[in-house]
Protein backbone atom coordinates (compact mmCIF):
# COMPACT_ATOMS: atom_id res chain seq x y z
CA UNK A 1 0.00 0.00 0.00
CA UNK A 2 1.17 3.54 -0.65
CA UNK A 3 2.23 5.68 2.27
CA UNK A 4 2.30 9.42 1.63
CA UNK A 5 5.82 10.72 2.32
CA UNK A 6 6.55 13.64 4.57
CA UNK A 7 6.81 16.66 2.29
CA UNK A 8 9.51 19.09 3.39
CA UNK A 9 10.04 22.62 2.19
CA UNK A 10 12.38 22.72 -0.80
CA UNK A 11 14.46 25.79 -1.51
CA UNK A 12 16.71 25.45 -4.53
CA UNK A 13 17.96 28.35 -6.61
CA UNK A 14 17.46 28.23 -10.36
CA UNK A 15 19.52 30.68 -12.34
CA UNK A 16 17.97 32.53 -15.25
CA UNK A 17 17.77 30.81 -18.61
CA UNK A 18 19.99 33.50 -20.09
CA UNK A 19 22.73 32.61 -17.60
CA UNK A 20 22.28 28.84 -17.54
CA UNK A 21 20.76 27.96 -20.86
CA UNK A 22 17.29 26.61 -21.58
CA UNK A 23 18.26 22.93 -21.28
CA UNK A 24 19.64 23.16 -17.76
CA UNK A 25 16.63 25.04 -16.45
CA UNK A 26 14.20 22.74 -18.26
CA UNK A 27 15.71 19.61 -16.70
CA UNK A 28 16.05 21.20 -13.26
CA UNK A 29 12.41 22.25 -13.22
CA UNK A 30 11.34 18.71 -14.15
CA UNK A 31 13.54 17.29 -11.42
CA UNK A 32 12.25 19.70 -8.81
CA UNK A 33 8.64 18.97 -9.68
CA UNK A 34 9.27 15.29 -8.96
CA UNK A 35 11.26 16.12 -5.83
CA UNK A 36 8.12 17.12 -3.96
CA UNK A 37 7.82 13.38 -3.30
CA UNK A 38 11.54 12.96 -2.55
CA UNK A 39 12.68 16.23 -0.95
CA UNK A 40 15.98 14.79 0.27
CA UNK A 41 17.19 14.64 -3.33
CA UNK A 42 16.03 18.13 -4.37
CA UNK A 43 19.40 19.82 -3.87
CA UNK A 44 20.79 17.79 -6.78
CA UNK A 45 18.93 20.22 -9.04
CA UNK A 46 20.49 23.32 -7.49
CA UNK A 47 22.08 25.10 -10.44
CA UNK A 48 23.58 27.82 -8.26
CA UNK A 49 25.69 25.58 -6.04
CA UNK A 50 29.36 24.78 -6.23
CA UNK A 51 30.12 21.07 -6.48
CA UNK A 52 31.16 20.15 -2.95
CA UNK A 53 32.44 16.80 -1.73
CA UNK A 54 29.41 16.26 0.49
CA UNK A 55 26.49 13.87 0.36
CA UNK A 56 23.84 15.90 2.20
CA UNK A 57 23.27 19.68 2.17
CA UNK A 58 24.46 21.23 5.43
CA UNK A 59 24.66 24.66 7.01
CA UNK A 60 27.86 26.67 6.79
CA UNK A 61 28.59 26.06 10.48
CA UNK A 62 28.14 22.31 10.02
CA UNK A 63 30.48 22.35 7.02
CA UNK A 64 33.08 24.22 9.02
CA UNK A 65 32.89 21.69 11.88
CA UNK A 66 33.06 18.84 9.38
CA UNK A 67 36.14 20.30 7.71
CA UNK A 68 37.84 20.53 11.10
CA UNK A 69 37.03 16.92 11.79
CA UNK A 70 39.21 15.86 8.90
CA UNK A 71 42.21 16.50 11.13
CA UNK A 72 41.03 14.20 13.90
CA UNK A 73 42.12 10.60 14.15
CA UNK A 74 40.19 7.96 12.23
CA UNK A 75 37.44 6.41 14.31
CA UNK A 76 36.13 9.25 16.48
CA UNK A 77 32.66 10.78 16.54
CA UNK A 78 33.10 14.52 16.26
CA UNK A 79 29.90 16.14 14.97
CA UNK A 80 26.17 15.94 15.47
CA UNK A 81 25.99 14.63 11.90
CA UNK A 82 27.19 11.23 13.10
CA UNK A 83 24.96 10.91 16.14
CA UNK A 84 23.55 7.40 16.08
CA UNK A 85 20.02 6.53 15.12
CA UNK A 86 18.35 3.68 16.99
CA UNK A 87 18.82 0.37 15.18
CA UNK A 88 15.56 -0.93 13.77
CA UNK A 89 14.06 -3.98 12.13
CA UNK A 90 12.48 -2.33 9.10
CA UNK A 91 11.25 -5.54 7.43
CA UNK A 92 11.32 -9.18 8.47
CA UNK A 93 14.71 -9.54 6.77
CA UNK A 94 16.06 -5.97 6.59
CA UNK A 95 17.56 -4.01 9.47
CA UNK A 96 18.81 -0.42 9.73
CA UNK A 97 22.19 -0.09 11.49
CA UNK A 98 23.32 3.46 10.84
CA UNK A 99 23.40 7.05 12.02
CA UNK A 100 22.37 10.51 10.88
CA UNK A 101 25.34 10.70 8.51
CA UNK A 102 25.24 7.39 6.70
CA UNK A 103 23.25 4.17 6.61
CA UNK A 104 24.24 0.52 6.84
CA UNK A 105 21.61 -2.09 6.02
CA UNK A 106 21.65 -5.69 7.18
CA UNK A 107 19.86 -8.07 4.81
CA UNK A 108 18.84 -11.63 5.64
CA UNK A 109 18.18 -13.61 8.80
CA UNK A 110 19.99 -15.86 11.27
CA UNK A 111 20.71 -18.33 8.47
CA UNK A 112 22.88 -15.68 6.83
CA UNK A 113 23.21 -11.90 6.60
CA UNK A 114 24.72 -9.58 4.00
CA UNK A 115 25.90 -6.29 5.50
CA UNK A 116 25.47 -3.45 3.02
CA UNK A 117 28.13 -0.79 3.74
CA UNK A 118 30.37 -0.22 6.74
CA UNK A 119 29.69 3.40 7.85
CA UNK A 120 32.37 6.10 8.30
CA UNK A 121 34.79 4.58 10.77
CA UNK A 122 35.81 1.54 12.78
CA UNK A 123 34.19 3.04 15.86
CA UNK A 124 30.88 3.54 14.07
CA UNK A 125 31.07 -0.03 12.77
CA UNK A 126 31.66 -1.27 16.31
CA UNK A 127 28.99 0.88 17.97
CA UNK A 128 26.28 1.27 15.33
CA UNK A 129 26.60 -2.03 13.44
CA UNK A 130 27.77 -4.57 16.00
CA UNK A 131 26.25 -2.64 18.90
CA UNK A 132 23.02 -2.21 16.95
CA UNK A 133 22.86 -5.92 16.22
CA UNK A 134 23.36 -6.64 19.92
CA UNK A 135 20.50 -4.27 20.77
CA UNK A 136 18.26 -6.08 18.29
CA UNK A 137 19.35 -9.50 19.51
CA UNK A 138 21.05 -10.44 16.23
CA UNK A 139 24.13 -12.63 15.88
CA UNK A 140 27.03 -10.94 14.00
CA UNK A 141 28.60 -14.34 13.29
CA UNK A 142 25.79 -14.89 10.76
CA UNK A 143 27.20 -12.08 8.56
CA UNK A 144 28.59 -13.74 5.43
CA UNK A 145 30.09 -10.71 3.65
CA UNK A 146 30.17 -6.91 3.52
CA UNK A 147 28.90 -5.40 0.26
CA UNK A 148 30.30 -1.89 -0.19
CA UNK A 149 28.03 0.06 -2.53
CA UNK A 150 30.81 2.36 -3.68
CA UNK A 151 34.38 3.34 -2.95
CA UNK A 152 33.93 6.39 -0.73
CA UNK A 153 35.18 6.41 2.84
CA UNK A 154 31.81 6.99 4.45
CA UNK A 155 30.80 3.55 3.16
CA UNK A 156 34.04 1.57 3.38
CA UNK A 157 35.40 3.26 6.55
CA UNK A 158 34.27 0.52 8.92
CA UNK A 159 33.99 -2.31 6.40
CA UNK A 160 37.51 -3.58 7.02
CA UNK A 161 36.88 -3.65 10.77
CA UNK A 162 33.79 -5.84 10.31
CA UNK A 163 35.50 -8.05 7.74
CA UNK A 164 38.56 -8.64 9.90
CA UNK A 165 36.63 -9.16 13.11
CA UNK A 166 34.22 -11.67 11.54
CA UNK A 167 36.66 -13.14 9.00
CA UNK A 168 34.46 -12.36 6.01
CA UNK A 169 35.10 -10.78 2.61
CA UNK A 170 34.47 -7.24 1.45
CA UNK A 171 32.69 -7.12 -1.93
CA UNK A 172 32.94 -4.26 -4.41
CA UNK A 173 33.00 -3.75 -8.18
CA UNK A 174 36.37 -3.86 -9.94
CA UNK A 175 36.01 -0.20 -10.93
CA UNK A 176 35.69 0.83 -7.31
CA UNK A 177 38.41 -1.51 -6.07
CA UNK A 178 40.58 0.35 -8.59
CA UNK A 179 39.28 3.65 -7.21
CA UNK A 180 40.03 2.94 -3.55
CA UNK A 181 43.49 1.65 -4.44
CA UNK A 182 44.40 5.23 -5.37
CA UNK A 183 43.09 6.83 -2.17
CA UNK A 184 45.54 5.86 0.56
CA UNK A 185 44.78 6.41 4.25
CA UNK A 186 42.24 9.09 5.04
CA UNK A 187 42.49 11.08 8.31
CA UNK A 188 38.86 10.36 9.13
CA UNK A 189 37.91 7.14 7.33
CA UNK A 190 41.25 5.37 7.69
CA UNK A 191 42.67 3.11 4.98
CA UNK A 192 40.47 1.48 2.35
CA UNK A 193 39.80 -2.23 2.83
CA UNK A 194 42.34 -4.71 1.53
CA UNK A 195 41.43 -6.09 -1.91
CA UNK A 196 38.52 -8.50 -1.66
CA UNK A 197 35.99 -10.13 -3.91
CA UNK A 198 34.83 -8.50 -7.14
CA UNK A 199 31.12 -8.42 -7.94
CA UNK A 200 29.74 -7.64 -11.39
CA UNK A 201 26.66 -6.17 -13.02
CA UNK A 202 23.84 -8.71 -13.16
CA UNK A 203 25.39 -11.02 -10.56
CA UNK A 204 23.13 -12.60 -7.95
CA UNK A 205 24.43 -12.91 -4.40
CA UNK A 206 22.94 -15.67 -2.27
CA UNK A 207 22.63 -14.95 1.45
CA UNK A 208 20.96 -17.63 3.53
CA UNK A 209 17.54 -18.24 2.00
CA UNK A 210 17.53 -14.88 0.19
CA UNK A 211 19.25 -13.40 -2.81
CA UNK A 212 20.24 -9.93 -3.96
CA UNK A 213 20.76 -8.82 -7.56
CA UNK A 214 23.76 -6.57 -8.21
CA UNK A 215 23.22 -3.69 -10.63
CA UNK A 216 26.12 -1.36 -11.43
CA UNK A 217 25.11 2.29 -11.77
CA UNK A 218 28.12 4.44 -12.77
CA UNK A 219 28.01 8.11 -11.91
CA UNK A 220 28.61 8.79 -8.23
CA UNK A 221 31.64 6.54 -8.67
CA UNK A 222 32.63 4.43 -11.67
CA UNK A 223 31.38 1.22 -10.04
CA UNK A 224 28.50 2.21 -7.77
CA UNK A 225 26.14 -0.68 -6.94
CA UNK A 226 22.35 -0.25 -6.68
CA UNK A 227 20.99 -3.66 -5.66
CA UNK A 228 17.45 -5.05 -5.94
CA UNK A 229 16.22 -7.60 -3.39
CA UNK A 230 13.03 -8.97 -1.83
CA UNK A 231 11.95 -7.97 1.67
CA UNK A 232 9.02 -9.22 3.73
CA UNK A 233 6.54 -7.41 5.94
CA UNK A 234 5.05 -10.03 8.28
CA UNK A 235 5.52 -12.51 5.45
CA UNK A 236 4.14 -10.26 2.68
CA UNK A 237 6.78 -9.79 -0.04
CA UNK A 238 7.93 -6.43 -1.35
CA UNK A 239 10.81 -5.63 -3.68
CA UNK A 240 13.42 -3.09 -2.58
CA UNK A 241 15.98 -1.08 -4.51
CA UNK A 242 18.87 0.70 -2.79
CA UNK A 243 20.22 3.66 -4.76
CA UNK A 244 23.91 3.17 -4.12
CA UNK A 245 25.43 6.62 -4.70
CA UNK A 246 23.71 9.98 -4.68
CA UNK A 247 25.77 13.16 -4.40
CA UNK A 248 27.30 15.07 -7.30
CA UNK A 249 30.74 15.21 -5.70
CA UNK A 250 32.81 14.54 -8.82
CA UNK A 251 33.16 18.07 -10.17
CA UNK A 252 31.97 19.62 -13.45
CA UNK A 253 32.35 16.48 -15.56
CA UNK A 254 29.65 16.41 -18.23
CA UNK A 255 30.28 12.78 -19.18
CA UNK A 256 29.92 11.64 -15.58
CA UNK A 257 26.64 13.52 -15.15
CA UNK A 258 25.33 11.89 -18.30
CA UNK A 259 26.46 8.47 -17.05
CA UNK A 260 24.62 9.16 -13.79
CA UNK A 261 21.45 10.06 -15.71
CA UNK A 262 21.76 6.89 -17.79
CA UNK A 263 22.11 4.84 -14.59
CA UNK A 264 18.93 6.40 -13.20
CA UNK A 265 17.12 5.54 -16.43
CA UNK A 266 18.48 1.98 -16.24
CA UNK A 267 17.22 1.52 -12.69
CA UNK A 268 13.84 2.96 -13.64
CA UNK A 269 13.50 0.20 -16.23
CA UNK A 270 14.77 -2.54 -13.92
CA UNK A 271 12.68 -1.37 -10.97
CA UNK A 272 9.55 -1.23 -13.07
CA UNK A 273 10.21 -4.73 -14.40
CA UNK A 274 10.82 -6.05 -10.87
CA UNK A 275 7.79 -4.24 -9.35
CA UNK A 276 9.98 -2.41 -6.86
CA UNK A 277 7.92 -0.64 -4.21
CA UNK A 278 10.55 0.08 -1.53
CA UNK A 279 13.17 2.73 -2.40
CA UNK A 280 16.03 3.31 0.02
CA UNK A 281 19.57 4.65 -0.12
CA UNK A 282 22.64 4.68 2.10
CA UNK A 283 21.96 8.15 3.51
CA UNK A 284 18.94 8.49 5.79
CA UNK A 285 18.61 12.22 5.11
CA UNK A 286 18.26 11.56 1.39
CA UNK A 287 15.68 8.78 1.23
CA UNK A 288 13.56 9.91 4.17
CA UNK A 289 14.48 6.89 6.30
CA UNK A 290 14.60 9.01 9.47
CA UNK A 291 10.98 10.08 9.10
CA UNK A 292 9.84 6.69 7.83
CA UNK A 293 11.45 4.89 10.78
CA UNK A 294 9.73 7.30 13.14
CA UNK A 295 6.43 6.44 11.46
CA UNK A 296 7.24 2.74 11.55
CA UNK A 297 7.86 2.88 15.30
CA UNK A 298 4.29 4.16 15.74
CA UNK A 299 2.68 1.94 13.11
CA UNK A 300 -0.63 0.44 14.11
CA UNK A 301 -1.65 -3.13 13.21
CA UNK A 302 -2.98 -3.37 9.65
CA UNK A 303 -1.60 0.11 8.85
CA UNK A 304 0.47 0.44 5.65
CA UNK A 305 4.22 0.08 5.95
CA UNK A 306 5.84 3.56 5.75
CA UNK A 307 8.68 2.32 3.52
CA UNK A 308 6.34 0.85 0.90
CA UNK A 309 5.97 3.59 -1.72
CA UNK A 310 4.80 1.74 -4.78
CA UNK A 311 3.67 4.84 -6.66
CA UNK A 312 6.77 6.95 -6.01
CA UNK A 313 9.44 5.16 -8.04
CA UNK A 314 8.86 7.16 -11.19
CA UNK A 315 9.28 10.39 -9.24
CA UNK A 316 12.53 9.20 -7.65
CA UNK A 317 14.17 8.25 -10.93
CA UNK A 318 12.92 11.44 -12.54
CA UNK A 319 14.66 13.49 -9.83
CA UNK A 320 17.91 11.57 -10.20
CA UNK A 321 17.89 11.58 -14.00
CA UNK A 322 16.69 15.12 -14.60
CA UNK A 323 18.92 16.74 -11.99
CA UNK A 324 21.94 15.00 -13.51
CA UNK A 325 20.92 16.14 -16.99
CA UNK A 326 20.43 19.67 -15.65
CA UNK A 327 23.95 19.76 -14.24
CA UNK A 328 25.37 18.27 -17.45
CA UNK A 329 23.67 20.99 -19.47
CA UNK A 330 24.87 23.62 -17.01
CA UNK A 331 28.52 22.65 -17.34
CA UNK A 332 28.28 22.02 -21.07
CA UNK A 333 27.12 25.63 -21.41
CA UNK A 334 30.04 26.81 -19.29
CA UNK A 335 32.54 24.84 -21.39
CA UNK A 336 31.14 26.20 -24.65
CA UNK A 337 31.76 29.81 -23.68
Amino acid sequence: MHHAPLVLAISVTLLSTSAMGDDATYHAERGLAAATQWPGYASLCDLDSHMRNVNVPRTSSQRQRSAGDEHHHHGSRQTSDVDPLPPMQVFDNLFFLGNHSVSAWLYGDEDGYLLIDGLNTDEEAREDILGGMDTLGLDPSAIEAVLVTHGHGDHYGGADYIAEKLDVEVLMTQADWDLVETLGEHPRFGPPPSPGRVVSDGETLQVGDYHLDVHVTPGHTPGTISPIFTVYDHGEPHVAMLWGGTGFNFGPDVDTFEAYAASAAKMRRLSTAADVDVFISNHAKRDGSIEMMEALAQRQPEAPHPFVRENDGEALFTVLEQCALAQAARFRTDLSR
